[in-house]
C-alpha cells in the first residue's frame, strides 16, 4: 500500500476514535464503602462489579452502530465495560497479529481492527474495563491448517459440528500453544482480561483424540490448558476467566465436555457460567418453560455452585439479552434482563456479562437498571411471543403428564426453598 494510502487510512481511524473520546463520558460507579465505612475502593477494586456488553468482531468496528450504541449504553447506566471478540470460532482474529503460526495460516486475513492499540487506549483511557474473547478448541482455521492437531472421525477424516466448524483436539500442545501465544499476544495489547470461550470437549461421542475419551483424561486436558494460562497471563498482570455451560453448576460429572466446577476454578479468576434460560431444556431444572423464569433461573444457578464451596465472587454469569429460542419466542426487554441481574447481584457475583449475538442492545437502557432494584422482577414473565410451528424442534412440548408435575415447582422461589 503506498504510505500516502497509509497515512490516510490512519486519519480516518483516528478521527473515528477521537470523536468517540470527545462524545463519549462514562460515568463513573459509585464508589463502594468497606465494612468499616471508611475505605474506599476505586471502579475496579476487589469489591467492584464488572457489567459488560459483548461486541463480536464486526460490531467492534467504531464506525458500527452496535459501537457507538454500546458507548451510549456505557455513558448513561452503570455498566462498565466491554467483552469482544478477538479470536472467533472459525480461528478468525479481529486484529493483526505478529505471531509467526497465525500469520502463516492468515488468520488474521479478515481483521476488522488494524490499529489495536489505538483503538485499545481510545477506550481504556475512558475509564472502560476491557475483556478480550478468545475461542479455543472450535477453531476451523487452525484445524485445516494443522490436521494433525485436529479431532477426527472414526475413519480418519476431519470432523466438523452440525454447524460446519471444526475442531482442534484439548489433547495436543501444540492446539493448546497456539491460543495460548495469542492470549498473550492480546493480554500485552493492554487487555485487562482474558475469557476463555469453547473451553470443552465438543459434545459429540465416537470421536477420535490423541488420547482415549475418558473423563479423567478430558478433565486433565481442560485443567492442563487452563493452568498453562494462569502461569502465562498472571504475571502480566491480566485477569483470567472461562464460559462454561450453566449445567455445570447442576451437574457434578464433567457431562463428557470435560468441564467440572471444582476442577477449573482454582486456575481461574471468574467463571463465567451461560445462564441463558433459553438454554435450559424442559424440566431439567424443574420448570416446563425456562425462558420465562429468567430471575429464578440464574438466582438457583448460582446457588448451585456457591453450595459446591464456590465463592460467589467467583462467578461473573452470561446473561440473555436476545430473544428466546426455544419455547415461546419471547422477546427479553428490560424486564427480563433486569430480573437476570437482579438474581446474580443479589448473591454477591463479580458482575456478569450480556449476550446478544450480534450485539444488538436495544432494551438496556437506565430503566433496566431502575426495574433490577425492584423485587417485582422475581417473578416470572408472561410469555408474550408466539410459538412458530415451524420451529417445531424447538418448542419442545412436553409430556401432559410432565406438565401437571412442573406446574406446582413453578410458583416464584420455591424451587430455591426446597433445595
Amino acid at each position: 500500500m503506498k504510505p500516502q494510502a497509509t497515512l490516510f487510512l490512519f486519519a480516518i481511524l483516528f478521527t473515528v476514535l477521537l470523536n468517540a473520546r470527545e462524545t463519549f463520558h462514562p460515568s463513573q460507579l459509585k464508589e463502594i464503602e468497606s465494612d468499616d465505612r471508611n475505605v474506599t475502593h476505586n471502579r475496579f477494586g476487589p469489591k467492584s462489579e464488572v457489567r459488560a456488553l459483548y461486541l463480536n468482531r464486526h460490531t467492534a468496528k467504531p464506525s458500527t452502530p452496535q459501537f457507538k450504541n454500546a458507548l451510549r449504553i456505557l455513558e448513561a447506566t452503570p455498566m462498565n465495560a466491554l467483552i469482544i471478540d478477538m479470536k472467533n470460532v472459525k480461528g478468525d482474529l479481529t486484529y493483526r497479529s505478529k505471531l509467526e503460526e497465525p500469520r502463516r495460516i492468515h488468520a488474521s486475513k479478515f481483521a476488522t481492527i488494524d490499529d489495536i492499540r489505538s483503538y485499545i487506549q481510545a477506550l481504556k483511557s475512558q475509564g472502560i474495563y476491557l475483556i478480550a474473547r478468545l475461542a479455543v478448541f472450535k477453531d476451523r482455521r487452525q484445524a485445516r491448517a494443522f490436521p494433525s492437531r485436529a479431532v477426527h472421525t472414526p475413519g480418519g477424516s476431519l470432523w466438523r459440528d452440525r454447524h460446519g466448524e471444526s475442531w482442534v483436539d484439548p489433547f495436543d500442545p501444540e492446539a493448546r500453544q497456539y491460543t495460548l501465544d495469542i492470549a498473550e499476544e492480546v493480554a500485552r495489547l493492554g487487555f485487562d482480561e482474558i475469557n476463555f470461550d469453547y473451553i470443552r470437549f465438543p459434545a459429540h461421542r465416537g470421536l477420535r483424540y490423541d488420547r482415549p475419551d475418558t473423563r479423567n483424561n478430558r478433565v486433565d486436558a481442560i485443567d492442563t490448558f487452563l493452568r498453562e494460562a494462569q502461569t502465562r497471563l498472571h504475571p502480566l498482570g491480566v485477569k483470567v476467566s472461562v464460559d462454561i455451560f450453566g449445567y455445570v453448576l447442576w451437574n457434578r460429572t464433567d457431562t463428557r465436555i470435560g468441564q467440572i466446577l471444582e476442577k477449573m476454578a482454582p486456575y481461574v479468576d471468574y467463571l463465567c457460567p451461560m445462564l441463558y434460560p433459553s438454554g435450559f431444556s424442559r424440566g431439567s431444572v424443574a420448570f416446563a418453560d425456562p425462558a420465562a423464569h429468567p430471575y429464578e433461573i440464574v438466582r438457583i444457578s448460582l446457588q448451585k455452585g456457591i453450595a459446591r464451596g464456590i465463592p460467589a465472587e467467583k462467578f461473573r454469569p452470561w446473561l440473555q439479552a436476545f430473544r428466546d429460542y426455544a419455547y415461546n419466542r419471547l422477546l427479553y426487554r428490560e424486564r427480563e434482563i433486569a430480573a437476570q441481574i437482579r438474581a446474580a447481584e443479589s448473591l454477591g457475583s463479580s458482575g456478569w456479562l450480556l449476550w446478544h449475538p450480534s450485539s444488538r442492545f436495544g432494551y438496556v437502557t437506565p430503566g433496566t437498571f431502575a426495574l433490577a432494584a425492584g423485587a417485582q422482577v422475581e417473578a416470572p414473565s408472561k410469555s408474550a411471543g408466539r410459538t412458530f410451528h415451524r420451529h417445531h424442534r424447538h418448542t419442545r412440548r412436553p409430556h401432559p403428564r410432565r406438565t401437571r408435575q412442573h406446574k406446582a415447582l413453578q410458583k416464584p422461589l420455591d424451587i430455591l426453598r426446597s433445595r
